[in-house]
């Protein structure tokens, strides 16, 4: 199956969603935030008039991230940051 991205893609846009979501959640582990939302704000702001594009992208990135254990899943659309993802985060994010 063919990916949204290419390898150099996907660390390149893992990177910015993470940081998104860092921002948008303030870095509190406890706060959650819609994973269209987060690509919609950090990566791509036509994602909304591409729907599917802009939700297989944002799931392409969330697994991705969830491979590394940077992100959790509440629920099908809402994700939080993991301790190892906040830690990732202060390093990495400005």
């Amino acid at each position: 199956m063919q990916g949204t991205f290419t390898y150099a893609e996907l660390q390149k846009y893992s990177k910015k969603f993470l940081c998104g979501l860092y921002r948008m959640t303030h870095g509190n582990l406890d706060n959650s935030v819609k994973s269209i939302d987060v690509f919609f704000k950090n990566i791509s702001a036509e994602a909304y008039e591409r729907p599917s594009y802009g939700l297989n992208a944002a799931n392409e990135i969330v697994l991705h991230l969830m491979q590394e254990r940077f992100v959790e899943r509440d629920t099908q659309e809402d994700i939080r940051l993991t301790l190892k993802g906040l830690e990732k985060c202060k390093k990495d994010c400005y």
